[in-house]
């Protein structure tokens, strides 16, 4: 299965880590990230996954596509911390003649939200780009994740890129027809008719795989056959270890420092 992704492929030692500890430590170390409450800590995580991301050869332009719509999920909740909560104003926000003051400590709340946001976006697609999805997925049923869970996560994997092949091809017609020289409005109205086709053709995919699925004898609560065959090595083990170590010792200074 081929990773969706834009990353030359590279020989490192995370892709080499056995991926059962790759995903537990992705998972831990996003619960670290969202419970630190220094913005610096979290900052430095952040930093610490999109320089392995660039040593795996990572562009970084596509990292910073990848961050756009987290980032704008995370400035909204900035802005509504900024002009909600607190105490201390740090200034005022004038629209006609309503005003919006802006306090101190919705800046920081906001910040380290933001923050933690972008380093779990950072840190899960490390993991992505490091580890197959088949491994990730099994990972994920070996924790006793929900198997109805990782079935539809497979499947919206296995046809995420089928219905973007569809999206583009689409989008050509309406560019080959003048559709990009339309005022812009009609150009919205065109991406408007584009992404509900779209989501029609998903439901019909959707219910046709699902019955098929059925006619093969598919059952959710049915346990799927094992994928690893082999122990974790020795030195995975030993990294998994370490790792845990220092995500601990992150939490505890972030609980420590005042």
């Amino acid at each position: 299965m081929e990773q969706i992704v834009d990353v030359q492929p590279v020989k490192t030692y995370l892709r080499a880590i056995d991926g059962r500890v790759k995903t537990l430590l992705c998972l831990t170390a996003i619960v670290v990230a969202a419970v630190l409450s220094h913005w610096y800590l979290a900052a430095v995580m952040m930093l610490v996954a999109m320089v392995l991301l660039l040593r795996q050869r990572y562009s970084l332009k596509m990292l910073c596509l990848r961050l756009i719509v987290p980032f704008g999920v995370a400035w909204l909740v900035l802005l509504s911390f900024l002009l909600t909560y607190g105490h201390i104003e740090i200034g005022c926000i004038t629209i006609w003649h309503w005003a919006f003051p802006m306090y101190l400590e919705g800046l920081e709340r906001g910040f380290i939200i933001t923050l933690r946001i972008l380093a779990a976006v950072c840190i899960i697609t490390l993991l992505s780009i490091t580890t197959p999805m088949p491994e990730i997925m099994a990972t994920m049923r070996l924790i006793r994740v929900p198997g109805l869970i990782v079935d539809l996560a497979e499947m919206i994997y296995r046809y995420i890129t089928l219905m973007d092949q569809t999206a583009h091809t689409m989008r050509r017609a309406q560019v080959s027809r003048g559709g990009d020289s339309l005022p812009w409005y009609r150009q919205v109205y065109d991406l408007g008719v584009v992404a509900g086709v779209m989501m029609i053709k998903a439901l019909d995919r959707s219910t046709r795989i699902y019955k098929a699925m059925l006619s093969r004898g598919f059952d959710e609560n049915s346990a799927a056959p094992p994928y690893f065959e082999q122990a974790i090595p020795r030195w995975d083990r030993l990294f998994f270890i370490w790792s845990i170590a220092a995500l601990l010792a992150w939490l505890a200074i972030d609980l420590i420092v005042r």
